[in-house]
């Protein structure tokens, strides 16, 4: 089963998904790597960040400008530090719902 904890790193929250056998391993397991064990098994891990394709297809097709242009607005979050343009899916949820 897959299990989700969270782990501070340098003051930001960071989520890993690992796989355990049961709840007692994946609490033995979180509690080795020092992080807080994220509620029960989960069925398959959600991605944190799509990319742009993704995204375009989760937000009804829109277009590949219109993602970028949210994204320099604000109204998307990108993933910090990474070269491919990695959208958060708190954000997409939330243009989603004011769309």
């Amino acid at each position: 089963m897959k299990y989700q904890a969270i782990i501070p790193v340098d003051g930001e929250v960071r989520r890993i998904t690992f796989d355990a056998a049961d709840l007692v391993e994946a609490k033995r397991v979180a509690a080795a790597c020092n992080a807080g064990l994220e509620g029960e098994a989960i069925p398959d891990a959600v991605p944190e960040a799509f990319g742009v394709q993704k995204t375009r297809e989760l937000l009804g097709g829109v277009s590949r400008g219109t993602i970028y242009n949210w994204l320099a607005v604000g109204r998307l979050d990108r993933v910090p530090g990474t070269r491919r343009v990695l959208v958060t899916r708190s954000s997409i949820e939330r243009a989603a719902r004011s769309s």
